[in-house]
């Protein structure tokens, strides 16, 4: 919604009856004269003081406009929670209210409103398809994306928005300043628009440094110049600007007779690659000094201009129109047609091909915000068909506007306000790409397929519960770019865990991952103590560890040295032979062995006699054909007890034994 409130409240603005009482209070007239002058940052302070003193429904309404615009929405939405509460709050305002709660993705609430407002607002079909989308858009949101979206660098704080493509380039409007006298913008407290450009291919890969588009100074005013399109030879450039005086360069951005800034449509033409300057700037004919006209696209074969306007009589706030080229010549603008406009906002269009537009409607059944729409232009009826919301990831509950397709249709540029590592609007990539799991569960000793094993799933956007099939297969598109960890189980088996990322893949676009599931020996029997030695029954080394892991350390099965020793005995033999016959399966791991000590003894002696243990079972398993370059061995002595046992002499003779581990560390798989 703040993208409503900032850049298309350049098209209209709704003033609220003043404040009776507002000569009276310094800090109100403050308030007022800011926020009637679109300086919304330099307002907030103000009405901030007054806002819990006078209790009024318009101030702390203006005070949520002003959070909107400047992009605090929490602070917007709690501002517009207190408007509301209050008897004889505008329906205008509770409208706004359950616009930003559908951002928030607070469709509940926002549903609530909404009925509220269609009480005295019967006839307004915004309303109702906003209501509609509160009902669908958590199901819509809750799909898995058919693609990636990412978040492309050079974005900065500011904003950067309605990408475009011209000769290898993209280029965008954004308020961050190069080397431009660009004053500030005192709704946001951030420079004017302009128009700047970067290098960027095909595959999401941009460069880092902006550069402004051209250097025609006609271009670069000081206040807002941008966004802008392109025709389809790139001959044309149109782009939208602040309307100024016929000397524009020595005036300001001026105002209708209402004072609200409009904006106008221009159109550069005669390219000079070695100037980087459009030699010739001409207004667009339908210009108007009583509302605005901006956001022009022109369809690749040149026939048709389609922009957005706040003329009157119109379906309400800016509506889409269509210009047909008549023998050289755009015709009188026509309105889209009540397919495409409605009570709310239509921006940005922006044509595919000479019959597909994209349009960003606030108007239509969506998700919040303004999402972004596909239509068919109908050349011999002159008609769009019914839009259709092209859904996540492209769109979202906050402002999304404004496409830079590219032919193949499976990648695009896009402009969002949704939250990100950036302030306010970014420019992100999309590629359309599908990733799947295909994952076999089977016996480790048959190999066959183990049926039915029950799949814990979790990631950031897709936790469940599963099962694989008869024949042990498990089959599920995943979620882009969301780190999956799978916990699988079977009765009578040990259990076993995988993680792996969803990133985008080349061809094949499916991760195959095969778990082996071990059924484990019978339970050892319980420790004898006897004296300073305690034999265990070891379990085998799979059974312990499973699949290893990188930098993760392991106790070698339940081997614990005798008291005073560093010889091996033929319980360590066993498990030290599974040990090595795991090592021989696994070519490209490298361990490193660990041995410990308990407390007893001076510092100096454990050491040495953990050094020992390490190096005898290092020894081993070279004698077992295990290549030295694979195995490194370090002594702790007792600077790593595994049971804590502050006092060494009060330590049990179980306590003893347990820190006479031995462990070894996977330095390489």
């Amino acid at each position: 919604m703040q993208k409503t409130l900032h850049i298309l409240i350049l098209f209209f603005l709704i003033f609220l009856n003043s404040i009776a009482d507002a000569k009276e209070n310094k800090d109100l007239m403050k308030a007022s004269y800011y926020y009637n002058h679109f300086a919304y940052a330099e307002a907030i302070p103000f009405y901030e003081k007054v806002a819990g003193e006078m209790n009024d429904p318009v101030i702390f309404s203006q005070l949520a406009d002003c959070y909107s615009v400047t992009n605090n929405l929490q602070k917007s939405a709690e501002a517009y929670a207190k408007a509301v509460a209050l008897p004889g709050c505008s329906s205008v305002v509770v409208m706004r209210y359950a616009q930003l709660l559908m951002q928030l993705n607070r469709y509940d609430e926002a549903a609530k409103q909404l009925n509220e407002y269609l009480k005295t607002n019967k006839t307004d079909h915004r309303a109702a398809n906003m209501l509609a989308g509160c009902t669908s858009a958590p199901g819509s949101m809750s799909v898995i994306p058919p693609g990636v979206t990412t978040l492309l660098p050079f974005n900065s704080d500011g904003s950067e928005f309605a990408p475009t493509l011209w000769k290898g380039k993209l280029v965008f409007a954004s308020d961050t300043a190069i080397d431009l006298k660009k004053k500030t913008d005192l709704w946001t407290g951030r420079s004017y628009y302009n128009i700047y450009s970067i290098d960027c291919d095909n595959k999401g890969n941009c460069g880092n440094e902006l550069n402004k588009l051209t250097e025609t100074r006609k271009m670069n005013t000081a206040y807002h110049d941008g966004p802008c399109t392109f025709s389809g030879d790139g001959k044309l450039m149109y782009y939208t600007r602040s309307r100024s005086k016929d000397n524009f360069l020595s005036k300001k951005s001026i105002s209708n007779k209402d004072s609200v800034v409009l904006l106008e449509i221009m159109i550069a033409s005669n390219y000079d690659t070695a100037t980087r300057k459009f030699k010739t700037i001409t207004p667009f004919e339908y210009n108007s000094e009583e509302y605005s006209v901006a956001h022009p696209a022109a369809s690749p074969n040149g026939k048709l201009l389609a922009f957005s306007s706040t003329k009157p009589k119109g379906q309400g706030g800016s509506d889409l129109y269509i210009c047909r080229n008549v023998r050289g010549n755009w015709a009188k603008p026509v309105s889209a047609g009540n397919n495409i406009n409605t009570e709310g906002e239509e921006v940005f269009p922006y044509w595919a091909d000479d019959s597909t537009l994209f349009f960003s409607s606030d108007g239509h059944e969506g998700l919040g915000g303004l999402d972004i729409y596909k239509c068919t232009w109908h050349d011999n009826t002159g008609t769009f068909s019914q839009p259709e919301n092209i859904g996540i990831p492209i769109n979202s509950s906050y402002d999304d506007i404004s496409l830079a397709l590219f032919a193949d249709g499976r990648s695009t540029y896009f402009s969002s306000s949704r939250p990100s590592a950036r302030g306010s609007d970014n420019i992100y990539f999309y590629k359309k790409e599908k990733i799947y799991l295909q994952l076999n569960v089977i016996d480790s000793i048959t190999r066959q397929p183990v049926p039915e094993a029950t799949l814990s799933i979790t990631a950031t956007n897709d936790t469940h519960d599963a099962t694989a099939d008869i024949r042990g297969h498990f089959f599920k598109q995943l979620y882009p770019e969301n780190r999956y960890t799978i916990n699988i189980s079977k009765a009578g088996y040990n259990g076993q865990q995988i993680s792996f990322s969803a990133s985008p893949l080349k061809e094949p676009d499916t991760i195959v991952r095969t778990v082996s599931l071990y059924i484990p020996p019978p339970p050892p029997p319980p420790v004898v103590k006897k004296s300073d030695t305690l034999t265990p029954v070891p379990l085998s080394f799979t059974t312990l560890v499973g699949v290893p892991e990188v930098n993760k350390i392991y106790e070698i099965g339940h081997f614990y040295f005798a008291y005073d020793k560093s010889d091996l005995n033929d319980t360590a033999k066993i498990v030290l032979d599974s040990l090595a016959d795991y090592l021989s399966t696994q070519p490209n791991m490298r361990i490193q062995i660990r041995a410990h000590t308990d407390c007893r003894g001076g510092d100096a002696y454990n050491l040495k006699l953990s050094d020992a243990r390490a190096l005898s079972v290092m020894n081993y398993l070279k004698k077992k054909g295990i290549a030295e370059r694979r195995l490194s061995s370090v002594g702790l002595g007792m600077r790593e007890p595994k049971v804590p046992c502050p006092i060494c002499e009060k330590c049990t003779e179980e306590q003893y034994y347990l820190n006479r581990v031995l462990e070894f560390k996977v330095l390489e798989l």
